[in-house]
């Protein structure tokens, strides 16, 4: 058999990068640490002589999928890793869900394709119209990571500036609570800095609101400080780590609230929940920065094995069900240390705004350094293969670094310029403009025509078709070690007898529309004249 597969998030610039491997006999998939997608993403693809199959995972915790090919026959075995309990009278409990779609005789493209549209139409969060919830957005965490530096004031000019540009949402993230501008450390303290936020963030969404933006905002429930009013007043709710002072100096000290018990379920509910309201909050984001599977483990008994696990993942999924039943229209985030949570349950109740922190900043800067565009691609790449919808922190405005990262949301996550003169101006406009053109594109299905490689950034190309009116577009990346200028595509789903009217973009500059015919369109040759530089073609039949 053949396997057709995805890294998952770690913090790495080989984030959901494609996983092949071809004519094996078996494979093992577990991720890393109680996160389900850290490190391998539970979707995945297999084909044989015969067939092609595709299979999701539904489990936010540490998974097992056993593969093998034996007697002519694919044999998939999911569940859970390390179990071994007794089930007390009445007492029952949930397992992993699994997603299979077949496509006989077709490809493993194909087949993830087919999941892409059912998770697309069928399980994910959609906004009123039916579409994509996703937005371009604007944030000041990147500044915070590096002066600790915000308050009431910085994040209502910045929003302000935002709206006036176009965009859509104002996001505040770990920069707010507690007693000090310490992000990891003040979790467990859930209530505004006064020092700097002297009425909450309610002035911040309402000034949003007040210029057609939705408003964002950021916690952290699962991980509690020692020393913060959740640890001082719910010690019986939270799970210790064992051989804490052997684990990594971030993590030393963490506590994870205990989501198994249904009196913790309750706190994060009403404190997330209350804090929604004060803050008249449209969007959700919640982060889990922790690795839980030892702290579950160790509160096993020794006939529970495994119980602990899987009541937290239970009270997670509760959690946000009654977030979304008491808030109609709340969207949830679903950040997990970027990316490292994303499955078949967490995709029915939330989106994907952070897919990978690798894309972050840290005190030394950008920690992807120059490959910033290559890893965004990259990671377009592989969850496009499976998601309509996700989202990354962007850097840059230009036409290569935003189409790089095309997808159907954007973070603005640096200073936006200031005015007309500042030169990257025009960009950001163009870009934003672009986004929402494209967006609804982003639903349809998804093409690759050229891979992306992370070992030499040159050639990438990839389409989306709707086939309701035979449109869609193409694009096309020369990387800075591209010697090639020109190649020639072979987008799907074009009629060779018809005729397209087509618009094209060499980066930023629109062409005049013109008429081609299908055969021309079918192959199409395309030259980008100079490196890190790109080509929009947007195309519509308009007869045959």
């Amino acid at each position: 058999m053949d396997f057709y597969g995805n890294n998952g998030s770690h913090e790495s610039i080989h984030d959901f990068e494609d996983r092949i491997e071809l004519d094996i006999d078996e494979i093992e998939l577990i991720p890393h640490g109680g996160r389900s997608s850290d490190g391998i993403f539970p979707f995945f693809a297999l084909t044989d002589q015969h067939d092609a199959f595709a299979i999701g995972i539904g489990w936010s915790g540490r998974w097992c999928a056993k593969l093998r090919h034996a007697a002519g026959a694919l044999q998939v075995e999911v569940g859970l890793p390390q179990v071994g309990f007794v089930l007390r009278p009445q007492e029952s409990v949930r397992l992993p869900s699994v997603l299979l779609a077949r496509a006989p005789g077709a490809s493993a493209d194909q087949a993830r394709r087919v999941v892409r549209s059912h998770l697309t139409h069928h399980v994910r969060p959609k906004a009123p119209d039916g579409k994509s919830p996703l937005f371009t957005s604007h944030g000041t965490m990147y500044r915070f990571h590096v002066t600790r530096i915000a308050n009431e004031q910085g994040e209502i000019e910045a929003l302000e500036r935002a709206a006036a540009m176009g965009i859509e949402a104002y996001w505040v993230d770990a920069c707010w609570y507690g007693n000090l501008p310490d992000w990891a450390k003040e979790v467990g303290n859930w209530y505004a800095r006064r020092s700097d936020f002297p009425r909450g963030l309610r002035p911040i969404s309402d000034r949003a609101h007040e210029l057609g933006m939705k408003f964002i905002f950021w916690m952290e429930p699962e991980r509690v400080r020692p020393d913060t009013e959740w640890a001082r007043t719910y010690p019986d709710l939270l799970l210790h780590y064992p051989n804490d002072d052997k684990r990594h100096p971030w993590y030393r000290g963490d506590m994870l609230l205990n989501l198994g018990d249904p009196r913790a379920v309750d706190l994060a509910f009403e404190t997330v929940s209350s804090l929604i309201t004060e803050f008249n909050t449209d969007i959700y984001r919640q982060d889990f920065s922790g690795y839980p599977l030892d702290a579950w483990y160790a509160a096993d008994a020794p006939d529970r094995v495994g119980i602990t696990e899987i009541r937290h993942i239970e009270g997670l999924y509760a959690l946000w069900d009654r977030i979304r039943a008491a808030h109609p229209g709340i969207l949830i985030d679903n950040c997990a240390g970027g990316g490292r949570r994303i499955d078949l349950e967490t995709l029915r109740r939330a989106t994907v705004l952070t897919r990978s922190d690798i894309v972050d900043v840290d005190d030394e800067g950008g920690k992807a350094g120059d490959k910033v565009n290559i890893v965004n691609q990259i990671q377009c790449w592989g969850l496009g293969q499976w998601l309509a919808d996700h989202a990354g922190l962007n850097n840059a405005f230009d036409a290569y670094a935003t189409r790089s990262a095309l997808c159907t949301g954007f973070m603005a996550y640096r200073d936006l310029p200031e005015n007309e003169q500042d030169p990257e101006y025009a960009d950001l406009i163009a870009t934003l403009a672009e986004l929402k053109r494209l967006r609804p594109f982003m639903d349809e299905e998804r093409i690759g025509l050229i891979a992306p490689d992370l070992d030499k950034e040159a050639l990438a190309a990839f389409q989306h078709h709707r086939h309701s009116d035979a449109s869609g577009i193409i694009v096309a990346l020369r990387g800075p070690e591209a010697n090639a200028d020109s190649v020639t595509l072979h987008p799907e789903y074009i009629d060779v007898g018809g005729t397209y009217q087509v618009t094209k973009w060499n980066d930023y500059r629109q062409l005049p529309a013109t008429r081609i015919s299908g055969a021309a369109l079918k192959e199409l040759a395309m030259t980008i004249a100079q490196r890190r530089s790109s080509v929009l073609v947007e195309y519509h039949r308009v007869s045959g």
